[in-house]
């Protein structure tokens, strides 16, 4: 009866453990609290992207775009830079002029060839 006694007592211990499962304080904050949170933070960063997506929106427009106007030129037998800049329609000193040729066209030096076709700024 000894053995029959022992086996009855651990079987009823077992049983009490598991019927008697609580959370505690800190499991329901884990249990229900993340996923209350992870809500939160997925909302908020929707609110987010469409406040952003709202503010960043493209207009159409009938301005001309910016940047400066020029005109093609195509280099004669004896033109310069200094010749062309000086024809040209920009008004301004003839240097600022000549800078911008060589800006416009990303020339590596002075020489022209004939028959070289130039953007040269027209105001």
């Amino acid at each position: 009866m000894t053995a029959t006694a022992n086996t009855e007592t651990v079987h009823t211990s077992l049983t009490q453990h598991t019927a008697g499962l609580r959370l505690t304080r800190r499991g329901r904050l884990l249990l229900v609290g993340l996923p209350v949170m992870m809500l939160a933070i997925a909302l908020l960063a929707g609110a987010l992207f469409a406040a952003t997506s709202a503010f960043n929106s493209v207009q159409a427009t009938t301005a001309g775009q910016p940047g400066v106007e020029a005109v093609e030129v195509t280099v004669s037998p004896g033109d310069t830079l200094w010749t062309i800049a000086s024809d040209a329609p920009a008004a301004g000193d003839i240097h600022q002029v000549m800078g911008q040729i060589v800006e416009l066209n990303d020339l590596d030096s002075s020489q022209l060839q004939p028959g070289q076709v130039l953007h040269v700024p027209a105001d």
